[in-house]
């Protein structure tokens, strides 16, 4: 697989290590302003249209789309978490974020949905990232990613008493991203008192 070097590694590999408590100490359901943002990103997507979604994990957002009749491509480079999506019936593939998207799935979905994922991603990755997205979504497709609010970045053991990297970021330094790419910003929202940015936007074609 061809990737960059950075710290995103430790992040993955405490994620294969943890993945059974990382699981237990996520909220199963989809509520408030997480909910709303699900559902804004949702009311983009066509009739029975498809979402390749980045870091499935669990699956509790691939669920929640499936419930509204979207077809969802899971991927994450968990192996458990692939085995288990599987086994619930989901379309899935291994993916780290940092490749490039594979050849079949150029201008293949309506969606491209990676929550609580790029934060992972130092600020070079996390472009090139977004710069990918453009590449998988038909025309006019629709992307939603989640960032934590903040400046730098850190080596974080919250949550999973392991180590995690995280690149916090704030909504003007991602706008001016956004600006250098082909999508419109169709919304950033604050939520959970401004922890959270949660961002839509919108491929134009060039």
């Amino acid at each position: 697989m061809d990737t960059l070097e950075d710290p995103s590694d430790l992040t993955i590999d405490t994620y294969r290590k943890n993945f059974g408590k990382y699981v237990q100490r996520t909220p199963e359901a989809t509520l408030g302003e997480f909910r709303a943002w699900l559902d804004a990103f949702a009311s983009h997507i066509p009739d029975q249209g498809t979402i390749l979604e980045i870091g499935s994990a669990a699956g509790r957002d691939a669920r929640y789309f499936a419930s509204k009749g979207f077809r969802v491509l899971c991927t994450d480079v968990i192996p458990e978490a692939l085995l288990r999506l599987s086994i619930e019936g989901f379309e899935t593939s291994e993916f780290d974020f940092r490749s490039r998207p594979r050849p079949e799935w150029a201008n293949s979905f309506d969606g491209f949905f990676a929550n609580a994922v790029l934060l992972h991603a130092p600020q070079e990755i996390f472009e090139n990232a977004l710069k990918n997205m453009a590449l998988v979504l038909k025309r006019g497709g629709v992307a939603a990613f989640s960032l934590k609010a903040g400046e730098g970045e850190e080596i974080s053991l919250e949550k999973l008493e392991a180590p995690r990297y995280f690149r916090y970021h704030s909504e003007p330094e991602i706008r001016e991203v956004i600006s250098r790419l082909p999508f419109e910003i169709l919304s950033i929202t604050h939520a959970e008192q401004g922890k959270w940015l949660h961002v839509i936007m919108k491929h134009q074609a060039v």
